[in-house]
């Protein structure tokens, strides 16, 4: 009985657990489409952006600031290309992972790491 017990109370934190940042590098991130609320290009004077717009992890995320993090580019066309593949890759409920230099993007792995 105690067995059934104590499943019933740790097993629903593994079905619907999501992934667990705190084991992650302070500088890398997983993202996932609940994590990014917009994909935004800019142009900036010497290059273009595309910028992710994210919002907090999730026990963090209540009433906080959203932190844009970028990609940069040089073409515009690549720029756009990225934002929709991006775009694509998140509607599919597929995660992708960061590594960030400041809210610099310097790699991106689609997929877990």
């Amino acid at each position: 009985m105690k067995g059934f017990v104590g499943l019933c109370f740790f097993l629903p934190g593994f079905l619907f657990a999501e992934i667990n940042p705190w084991n992650l590098r302070p500088d890398v991130r997983i993202l996932t489409r609940k994590e990014v609320s917009h994909i935004v290009l800019e142009r900036r004077p010497d290059h273009y952006r595309v910028t992710l717009l994210v919002c907090e992890r999730f026990p963090y995320n209540y009433k906080a600031l959203s932190h844009p993090f970028f990609f940069r580019m040089e073409d515009e066309k690549k720029a756009f290309e990225l934002a929709n593949q991006m775009d694509k890759y998140l509607d599919s409920g597929k995660p992708f992972t960061i590594t960030l230099n400041g809210s610099e993007i310097q790699t991106l792995v689609w997929g877990e790491p």
